[in-house]
């Protein structure tokens, strides 16, 4: 590796971590807390750089100590990159390239987010959309909350009804004559509890929690029996079940939309980009048939590099598709990448193009058991096997 490479690659990592010290000193009372040759680095400027560390990295220069030591590292830092610059290595061609690529990339995400994701739009007609055909999505089981009082007999349920009626606090009553240990200090309360489930702790199922929603919020059941005994229940709370309002959701659904609708605002952008620069392509360039297919299979089967085979089979059936040799072709792109480069995810692509691109071919079943057990040892085939095919 070239030192000019190196000092190329320290101050890619340098900008990347956003702490240079170009212009450190701000002048006015600002205390200057180092100097590294004429430039000031003031305590304001520090704390602006340890504020933008991401939080991770915050907390490993946390309290006093560690501003001392990102202090010492903004130092290290202004003091390489000095000295990069009096060796004139700001002019060297790689270190201008890799920064050229830097801005480059800066640029083109700035425009990506103020161009394509600040102006891309989810339609209040796309989420009424949406919400009608995913409306499953949006069902919720209805509640309810209360609290109760558990005896012993159905007498003793009338009385405690009674008292609650008569103006005594259900709560009180519950922490005085309750036998349900779990909720008597809670004055009986329950919480909330879904359709379709029960509080068995309690001695109630979900067939006793129907009961209780047969009452409106702010009335008093009749006694109900469980097996835990008989309940005086005081209903606080009932959610009825159904389809979510779209106000409710409107913003979930926003969401889930958004990536979608980023993807074709940004191909739209693309397009009309394009057309305004004038893009012309000439894939003719790389049609060119200099190699016959037999040729190409031939060197495929010679090489025992597999990015060379790679290339020799994706050039064949880049130029023959319904050549001889296509659909073997096709199968040990996506062999190569799966077993030999460990490339899963084109490997399944390669697999599915040749299973739609050739149908009828004898590899179509061997293509179905890679997809089925990508990623483990011992394919029960060889790339010989293939070609004897």
């Amino acid at each position: 590796m070239s030192r000019s490479f190196t000092i190329a690659a320290l101050m890619l990592v340098v900008l990347a971590a956003g702490i240079w010290c170009v212009g450190c000193g701000s002048g006015g009372d600002d205390q200057i807390v180092a100097r590294v040759g004429r430039t000031d680095i003031t305590k304001s400027y520090l704390m602006q750089k340890l504020a933008e560390l991401p939080p991770f990295a915050q907390q490993q220069f946390a309290g006093p100590e560690g501003t001392i030591a990102f202090l010492h590292r903004l130092v290290d830092e202004e003091v390489l990159y000095q000295a990069a610059l009096k060796a004139g290595h700001d002019q060297d061609p790689e270190v201008v390239r890799a920064l050229d690529a830097v801005k480059r990339r800066a640029v083109i995400q700035a425009f990506y987010a103020q161009g394509v994701e600040a102006t891309t739009v989810v339609s209040d007609e796309d989420v009424q959309i949406y919400y009608d055909e995913h409306s499953e999505q949006f069902q919720r089981r209805g509640r309810v909350k209360f609290r109760h009082i558990l005896v012993a007999t159905r007498a003793a349920a009338e009385g405690v009804r009674s008292r609650v009626l008569g103006g005594e606090d259900f709560a009180t009553v519950a922490r005085e004559v309750s036998t349900d240990t779990a909720t008597k200090s809670a004055g009986g309360l329950m919480g909330s509890i879904s359709e379709g489930d029960g509080a068995p702790d309690a001695g109630m199922d979900a067939a006793f929690i129907e009961r209780v929603r047969e009452w409106k919020p702010g009335e008093i059941t009749d006694p109900l029996r469980s097996d835990r005994g008989w309940h005086v229940v005081y209903l606080e709370e009932k959610v009825d079940g159904g389809t979510k309002p779209l106000e409710e959701v409107h913003e979930q659904i926003v969401k889930s939309l958004l990536p979608e609708r980023t993807r074709e605002h940004y191909e739209e952008v693309l397009a009309s980009l394009k057309e305004s620069y004038g893009v012309r392509v000439n894939e003719e360039v790389f049609r060119a048939k200099p190699r016959s297919e037999e040729e190409l299979f031939t060197l495929a089967q010679e090489t025992d590099d597999p990015l060379t085979r790679l290339n020799y089979y994706s050039e064949l059936v880049f130029n023959y598709p319904d050549g001889e040799h296509a659909a073997e072709a096709q199968f040990m792109i996506g062999f190569i990448h799966a077993e030999e480069l460990s490339n899963y995810e084109p490997a399944r692509n390669a697999f599915e193009r040749m299973k739609t691109r050739y149908p009828e071919s004898a590899l179509v079943a061997s293509a179905d058991w890679m997809l089925e057990h990508m990623g483990e040892e011992n394919p029960p085939f060889d790339e010989a096997d293939v070609i004897s095919q």
